[in-house]
């Protein structure tokens, strides 16, 4: 009984000393300096890795594609538009100021994924279309009301 007695007071005595000697620096533990270290870099968001598995989805079908049916495949010069504008994205996210780079959320990474494929939709609409057709406007103007809304959360 003594011997157990004994154990639980040292436990008690080098429990807080153990707990204590295994927590994480202040620094890796707020998420703020975690994430103010990652915002110098906008290739390190959440938003822009949404975008790379994007393109990676994207190319690898591409390519299947062109080795099956070449570039005048419908479907092809769908996701070769897709891939272009993906591309153009991902530049305009890589070039962002520094100071707006802690809003590549993935709130906004959807947005722009979206606004991707609703310009590829519009884009092979127009190829199928006259620009007067009902679904492409109400496309058309989406695009225009998200675009309105992704530079309300940029500014």
């Amino acid at each position: 009984m003594k011997r157990f007695t004994l154990v639980l007071v040292l436990a008690f005595a080098f429990l807080p000393a153990a707990a204590f000697a295994q927590t994480a620096p202040a620094s890796a533990q707020d998420p703020k300096t975690t994430q103010a270290a990652s915002a110098q870099n906008p290739k390190t968001t959440q938003a822009y890795s949404m975008l790379i598995q994007h393109k990676v989805k994207v190319q690898a079908e591409l390519e299947s594609l062109l080795n099956e049916y070449g570039s005048d495949w419908p479907k092809s010069k769908r996701l070769q538009f897709e891939l272009d504008t993906l591309k153009s994205e991902m530049k305009k996210m890589a070039d962002i100021e520094e100071s707006k780079v802690i809003k590549l959320t993935p709130g906004y990474g959807s947005l722009v994924l979206r606004r991707i494929s609703l310009a590829t939709d519009v884009h092979m609409l127009l190829e199928e279309e006259s620009s007067e057709w009902p679904p492409l406007k109400d496309k058309q103007r989406e695009l225009e009301l998200l675009d309105k809304e992704i530079q309300k959360v940029m500014r």
